[in-house]
């Protein structure tokens, strides 16, 4: 009995021994041991539609995101990952193991990005901005511009109020996120900000949201002062009611299409554009950049006065000069001219 149990002891001892080998030499490196390595600058790993699990393998090496390519790769294929690899961008961490990597990316729980929308002035230029951020490119964003009556019939009147859509903001959206889809989400946030309240507030003042949004972009052009925002709204309105050309500067640097043009000359006062409303009476057919929702607040309740021309102030203040009359204005006209003549400011 004794040899027989020392027989059973050597033997337990002999498979504990050799599954603590196993599991050292084997099951720890492969399921458990950090295997991540993360710096501050990629905690996140991209991964594009249509990437192969060799691919994604090959992806992983070349970015040092882990440490050991063979251990990776056994422990996807114990876990049946590979078939299907999930496209996203995934938030990881520092010194995970192959088990937590794997789980992670075979659930495709990608995280959300945060997609950045502001200071834009064209849909090409926001295409571009968006194809940076998302996996979509520029050209597959564009295209579903140039569609976005058949995705959003309702809502969009054109190429040229499109933009109205778009408020500046940060949006958490989803990196592979479709730009179909992402003109859906835009509707969603436009009816949003546009309460019944708010249309109703346009609606009594004669305009629809998507003028009143063309309206605001010109007055985000016109200045950066805050409280001046609804004052100059109101010129505009006042003009717009009286049958006056809006004669707005940033409407012909749009025309122009040259943003760095810092004062605008007589003769580009000529360039036959629907959106130089120095030509063309009304509103132009749309927004000539994307304004900020406090200026579009600013344009739906604009504050109540007589004014109908403004003038930048020769200060540098970024402020204005406002008159009833043509004269007063001319005059004041004058001094801002010879100021930027003394400023040596010609374009």
């Amino acid at each position: 009995m004794r040899r027989w149990f020392l027989i059973v002891v050597f033997a337990l001892v002999a498979l504990l021994m050799g599954g603590l080998l196993i599991y050292s030499q084997y099951i720890e490196p492969v399921f458990f041991a950090p295997n991540v390595q993360m710096s501050p600058s990629t905690q996140r790993l991209s991964i594009r539609t249509g990437t192969t699990f060799e691919g994604l393998v090959r992806q992983l090496d070349s970015l040092g995101i882990i440490a050991d390519t063979a251990s990776f790769t056994s422990c996807a294929r114990y876990l049946k990952y590979g078939a299907r690899v999930r496209p996203g961008q995934y938030r990881l961490e520092d010194g995970w193991s192959n088990l937590t990597l794997v789980r992670l990316l075979r659930s495709g729980a990608q995280s959300p990005i945060k997609l950045v929308i502001h200071n834009v002035r064209t849909l090409d230029e926001l295409a571009g901005k968006i194809g940076h951020q998302i996996e979509p490119d520029s050209l597959e964003i564009w295209d579903a511009f140039r569609n976005s009556r058949q995705i959003i019939p309702e809502s969009s009147a054109g190429e040229d109020s499109l933009m109205c859509l778009f408020l500046p903001n940060t949006y958490e959206v989803y990196w592979t996120i479709k730009p179909e889809e992402l003109l859906v989400r835009m509707v969603e946030e436009y009816n949003r900000f546009w309460t019944p309240e708010r249309i109703e507030q346009a609606t009594q003042a004669g305009y629809t949201p998507n003028q009143i949004y063309i309206l605001a972009s010109i007055v985000e052009k016109e200045t950066l002062v805050k409280d001046e925002k609804a004052t100059i709204a109101r010129v505009y309105l006042n003009r717009l009611e009286r049958g006056i050309p809006l004669q707005a500067d940033p409407t012909v640097v749009f025309a122009k299409g040259d943003f760095s043009t810092g004062r605008v000359l007589f003769s580009d006062l000529e360039i036959d554009s629907p959106y130089n409303t120095y030509k063309y009476p009304g509103l132009p057919p749309g927004p000539i950049c994307m304004p900020e929702p406090g200026t579009i607040l600013a344009t739906l309740q604009a504050e109540k006065h007589e004014y109908i021309y403004f003038c930048a102030k020769p200060d540098r203040s970024g402020r204005h000069t406002f008159a009833r009359t043509l004269a007063a204005h001319n005059a004041n006209a004058r001094n801002y001219q010879h100021w930027l003549n003394e400023q040596r400011i010609f374009r």
